[in-house]
């Protein structure tokens, strides 16, 4: 699998969204399932506020509004495969 940066906003609107729980599940995930090539990453404000957690995978790609992890996986065109994460 080609490593992939998932960029998840922490920026206060996206905070609301749940961007920390998002992230925070996503990386349990990718620990559960030994998914080295995904990194996720914080970062600041993205400017497109509303709608969801701004998340943007890989450098090129657009951003879209996440509200849960599994928007995230089905980007990464990942199925959890039973794993559930504790919040």
């Amino acid at each position: 699998m080609q490593e992939r940066k998932v960029k998840i906003c922490k920026g206060p609107g996206c905070k609301a969204w749940s961007s920390d729980r998002i992230a925070r599940e996503l990386q349990e995930i990718r620990e559960a399932l030994d998914l080295e090539p995904i990194r996720v990453c914080r970062v600041p404000c993205m400017k497109v506020c509303g709608g969801g957690a701004s998340v943007r995978v890989n450098a090129k790609s657009e951003i879209v509004k996440m509200k849960e992890v599994d928007d995230v996986l089905n980007a990464l065109g990942i199925r959890e495969a039973g794993v559930t994460c504790q919040a």
